[in-house]
């Protein structure tokens, strides 16, 4: 990435940070989740920063950012995982 497009990512992701992270909220009703989510989506950003800088809008283009990677992180199988307050007896088959 030359100098000038991340410069142009830096001025974007600090004009939009706090949208993202409400936005972000949104999704996950949690605020320390949407930190990890805005956290992966600036990443992806960065370096998807030429494709992403040519959107017609670019807000929405990183607020379907934001949905995609939630839904992946609500896909994942350790997500699936309950915590109990006592071991069971015996395995549930």
């Amino acid at each position: 990435m030359r100098s000038e497009e991340e410069g142009e990512c830096r001025e974007y992701v600090s004009m939009r940070l706090e949208h993202l992270r409400r936005v972000a909220y949104l999704l996950c009703q949690d605020w320390h989740a949407a930190d990890d989510l805005v956290s992966t989506v600036l990443l992806k950003l960065f370096t998807s920063w030429r494709k992403a800088r040519r959107a017609d809008n670019l807000d929405a283009y990183v607020r379907g950012m934001l949905t995609n990677a939630w839904l992946d992180e609500r896909r994942r199988p350790w997500r699936r995982e309950r915590a109990a307050a006592s071991v069971p007896e015996r395995a549930d088959r």
